[in-house]
C-alpha cells in the first residue's frame, strides 16, 4: 500500500508561488523523495530556456524542509524552524532545467542531529539522468528557539 502524503504547501513555511516542489513520493527516517515540475508558470521560468539550474539549491532545501514537516506531523509537533546555511560542491550538468521536466529530488541526512547543524546529500534527476548534486548544510533550531527582530 502506498502512503498518501500531504501537499508540500501544508508542510513548508512558504506560501503560494514560493512553494517550488509539487509532490512528495517517499519519506523515511533520514530521507525524502519529492517531485518538482518545470512549467511556464514556475516563478523562475525564462521563456525558451526553462528554469536556471541554480534554483536546484532551493529545490533541495525545500525537500529537506518537507521532510522536517512530515517528521513533525508523525511526532505530533510542529516542524522545527531551520535555516539553509550553504552548500558544498553544488554541481549541475546543465545550466537550465528544461520546460516539461519532471525533476526527482532526493535528500538524505549525511550527518548531524535534529535540533543542531546537519548536512544532507541531495541530488536532482530527470529521466534517469543526474542533473545536479550537492551537500546542503542546514541548522535546525530547538523547538523553543525564537528569532529576534
Amino acid at each position: 500500500m502506498t502512503e498518501a502524503f500531504p501537499h508540500p504547501s501544508e508542510l513548508l513555511p512558504h506560501a503560494g508561488r514560493a512553494v517550488l516542489i509539487d509532490e512528495i513520493v517517499a519519506d523515511s527516517t533520514d530521507a525524502i523523495d519529492v517531485i518538482a515540475r518545470i512549467t511556464a508558470t514556475h516563478p523562475y521560468y525564462v521563456h525558451g530556456r526553462g528554469v536556471p539550474s541554480w534554483v536546484g539549491i532551493e529545490l533541495m532545501a525545500q525537500a529537506i524542509a518537507a521532510h522536517a514537516g512530515l517528521t513533525g506531523r508523525r511526532e505530533r509537533r510542529p516542524p522545527r524552524m531551520g535555516m539553509l546555511l550553504g552548500t558544498r560542491r553544488y554541481a549541475a550538468t546543465a545550466a537550465w532545467f528544461a520546460e516539461g521536466a519532471r525533476l526527482e529530488i532526493h535528500a538524505e541526512r549525511a550527518f548531524g542531529n535534529e535540533g543542531g547543524m546537519a548536512a544532507c546529500d541531495c541530488r536532482i534527476r530527470c529521466g534517469g539522468e543526474t542533473l545536479a548534486e550537492a551537500t546542503i548544510i542546514i541548522a535546525e533550531m530547538a523547538p523553543d528557539a525564537a528569532l529576534s527582530e
